[in-house]
């Protein structure tokens, strides 16, 4: 299956996307597909975990917007986000991936049903892209937890946003910032 699902951009590791689920409405939130002897990703107590249950479905977008990341962190995006409700593919996503998920304690294993790559992006890493990335993991858990220590490692990787960022990562670390209720850090 590995070699399959990397013609749609998922490589052995963490692969972070926007997982996409189906229920009362369409849930939306950044996941790490884990890509190793078998392609699973880590449930929480949430919609996601809740809709995956229900249906036994995960749809995944690749996508490289950082906005959408931090959007979809705090809160579903609506229709106006999606080029395709059937299947829903997010605007700007590079392919789309649909698994059929069986829950198993923690993880859903995912198996593959089909998908599409849409447009291919080349781009280099960005570092400022992926400090965004970081920071998000952070700030969903600062909102839950309070903590200085994540407080203080969002504050750092806001700093290499600045420098290292495009435009784009910029305003999604501005969205973060107000999503997690912080000030973004003078001088």
């Amino acid at each position: 299956m590995e070699v399959l699902i990397s013609e749609f951009g998922l490589r052995e590791g963490i692969n972070e996307v926007i997982g996409i689920t189906l229920g009362e409405w369409i849930n939306t939130a950044p996941l790490g597909i884990i890509v190793g002897d078998d392609v699973r990703v880590r449930l929480y107590g949430n919609h996601t975990r809740r809709f995956l249950e229900r249906t036994g479905v995960l749809y995944v977008n690749v996508i490289h917007d950082p906005v959408v990341f931090v959007i979809s962190a705090f809160e579903d995006l609506g229709e106006e986000w999606f080029e395709s409700l059937n299947p829903p593919v997010i605007r700007g996503s590079e392919s789309w991936l649909k698994f059929s998920a069986r829950v198993e304690g923690n993880y859903a294993i995912l198996d593959f049903a089909e998908g599409e790559v849409l447009r291919s992006d080349l781009r280099a890493i960005n570092r400022g892209f992926n400090m965004l990335i970081e920071a998000t993991v952070h700030a969903t858990r600062y909102v839950l937890s309070g903590s200085e220590a994540l407080a203080e490692r969002i504050r750092y990787c806001g700093r290499i946003i600045e420098r290292c960022g495009g435009r784009r990562e910029k305003e999604a670390y501005e969205l973060l910032l107000g999503y997690a209720g912080l000030k973004k850090e003078e001088g």
